[in-house]
């Protein structure tokens, strides 16, 4: 363990950051067309079997082409796809049914999850900058949605989806991080392995009812899955694999500024002085760690 994590961190490169910010931007922009999804009568959970599911069909026979590459981490494979699988499940039914800023707030408390299991799990060194980083963003986060008043009513199902969500997904990329012999195809596409089976297990408690859409938006939905869903998986996990986890929850918060900076353009929504602030504090503390180097990083 002590040899893989002395090494991993030389393969991280400009290349993995540079994917872990337009993974930023295309999951930032997951709200609108699961919004869309939402008013032609799909939840969550119908998405998840739905355009989950179609991926995670045509990704089964090329994980299992590569079954001898990861032979000897299956464990670590099954436990992303889980991992992977109940973000993705989660994050879903938190956009669908809950306040966006609200959900992308508890989701993006994943800078501290990243930050302790990056510490705990990898040993990775925490320097000065990386600490501000972290700080400067969390803050950020907070000024964005008015401070602690955001909590002041309970938390509601979609607030607790997105919360555990953001556990989850820093769990997956810690074990991405861990694992070093799985190929990038199975490392991607078990991920809607596991949605898949999050979704069909939860058939054992809630029944989505399927709505008469047009062939339209079936179609849409397909285009989605593999487009939109695909393509962002593949950058994240590609980030995440490369990038120290402390240091790619605090990238992976430009999708925060994505979607609130969407919301407006897109949604027609109005933005507070206090949330442009605390986008701006976002947006410095993932600058810090984009042109930052491992040589500011050592304590």
């Amino acid at each position: 363990m002590n040899s893989l994590v002395s090494v991993a961190p030389k393969a991280e490169s400009r290349l993995a950051l540079v994917s872990l910010m337009l993974g930023g931007v295309v999951w930032g922009l997951a709200w609108w067309p699961l919004k869309y999804f939402g008013q032609q009568g799909l939840d969550g959970h119908a998405v998840a079997l739905t355009a989950y599911g179609i991926v995670a069909l045509v990704s089964l026979p090329f994980i299992w082409r590569e079954r001898r590459l990861w032979r000897g981490e299956w464990h670590l494979l099954l436990l992303i796809g889980l991992l992977f699988g109940i973000a993705n499940f989660l994050f879903t039914w938190a956009l669908m049914v809950g306040s966006v800023v609200r959900g992308m707030l508890l989701f993006f408390l994943l800078p501290a999850w990243g930050v302790i299991g990056g510490k705990l799990f990898l040993h990775e060194k925490l320097g000065p900058r990386r600490l501000i980083a972290v700080a400067l963003c969390l803050v950020g986060v907070f000024t964005i949605v008015g401070g602690v008043e955001v909590f002041d009513t309970p938390l509601s199902f979609a607030d607790a989806a997105a919360f555990f969500a953001g556990m989850a997904y820093t769990g997956a990329g810690i074990t991405n991080r861990f694992a070093v012999a799985i190929p990038m195809t199975s490392r991607t596409t078990m991920a809607f392995v596991g949605c898949t089976t999050i979704a069909l297990l939860g058939l054992l408690v809630h029944v989505p009812a399927v709505p008469m859409m047009v062939a339209s938006d079936w179609a849409l939905l397909v285009l989605y899955a593999f487009v939109w869903l695909v393509g962002g998986t593949l950058l994240s996990t590609y980030g995440v694999t490369y990038v120290q986890a402390s240091r790619a929850a605090v990238m992976q918060v430009l999708e925060l500024i994505v979607a609130m900076f969407s919301a407006v353009l897109i949604g027609g929504e109005l933005v507070s002085t206090g949330e442009i602030i605390g986008a701006l504090m976002i947006l410095g503390a993932t600058m810090i760690e984009a042109l930052g180097t491992r040589s500011s990083e050592a304590p």
